[in-house]
């Protein structure tokens, strides 16, 4: 073999390797910029990705009737993205979501075994759920339970009044404030009032939050229904879930319900994706049909 013709086939070798090394660095360049960024802001991108690489990829945004929506995603890097939004920054009210700022200021300042008198103020709050009598002795944890798996206004108050109503909404716009939801604030521990609002965005944050800090708080709202007995093993409660998708999606890590008639449908739904440990957040305010949005949201997500 001569010579040349070596040169030959060691330059061409080299050039075959080379063009197709861009080829595919290509390819993936623009899979990359189609799913990760042109989704989420499309218009810039439009006229430098293959047209086919977007008729492939591009995803129809779900049509939300809720007035705010978010799907925040957090990778395992836990790099976090909005995927989806509408109105985001709207403040609104958000009826018994406020009831997560409760369980992490009850877990924050109280020993879980603490045990909490009901009073007649406490049952006589305004709800359908929880059932407690007045005199009726329960741990912190018991109320937790409670106020998250049923919504109860009743445990929620309980567990306010272990310090006093005021000092515990303090607390509970304190932690708010800590947290950076510059468009939270909590007028008191049910969420039964107007004034208790926030935004998707703020939502979306205090669920990370909570997840990072505080995941027995999302623990315990993905039981379905929970058999409550006090520290001497004598049976209290039967707690069902105002979750009506815990069994539809085996995806779901946590969840919160919420309703008023100001407020209207209230939601997040947490999800984990255990295909590439992908983490969803969704988030629902004044809805008219709080469950169809989310299931939208989840497809649109997974």
């Amino acid at each position: 073999m001569s010579r040349n013709f070596r040169i030959f086939l060691i330059s061409f070798a080299i050039s075959f390797f080379f063009w197709g090394g861009v080829n595919v660095f290509t390819q993936f360049f623009e899979d990359f910029i189609t799913s990760e960024v042109y989704l989420v802001s499309p218009q810039p991108f439009l006229a430098q990705v293959n047209p086919q690489v977007l008729q492939n990829l591009r995803k129809e945004a779900p049509e939300i009737k809720a007035e705010s929506a978010i799907i925040v995603k957090i990778n395992k890097l836990a790099n976090e993205k909005v995927i989806f939004e509408k109105n985001p920054d709207q403040i609104l009210p958000i009826a018994s979501l406020s009831k997560l700022m409760t369980a992490l200021v009850s877990l924050e300042y109280y020993d879980s075994s603490s045990m909490v008198s009901i009073s007649k103020e406490a049952v006589e709050q305004p709800e359908d759920f929880g059932q407690l009598k007045v005199g009726e002795r329960l741990s912190v944890e018991n109320l937790l339970y409670i106020t998250l798996i049923e919504s109860s206004n009743d445990s929620a108050f309980a567990l306010s009044e272990l310090m006093s109503k005021e000092a515990f909404v303090d607390l509970m716009n304190a932690e708010a404030k800590d947290l950076g939801l510059a468009d939270t604030y909590f007028a008191d521990p049910t969420g039964y009032q107007p004034e208790n609002r926030s935004t998707t965005r703020d939502l979306a944050k205090l669920s990370q939050h909570l997840l990072n800090s505080r995941p027995e708080i999302w623990e315990i709202t993905v039981n379905p229904e929970f058999k409550l007995y006090d520290p001497d093993g004598i049976f209290h409660h039967q707690l069902l879930s105002t979750n009506e998708m815990l069994d539809e999606f085996p995806q779901i890590i946590g969840g919160k319900t919420g309703f008023t008639t100001e407020a209207k449908g209230c939601f997040i739904l947490i999800l984990k994706d255990k295909r590439n440990g992908n983490i969803f957040i969704n988030v629902v305010l004044g809805s008219v049909d709080r469950f169809e949005d989310m299931r939208k949201l989840i497809e649109y997500a997974l």
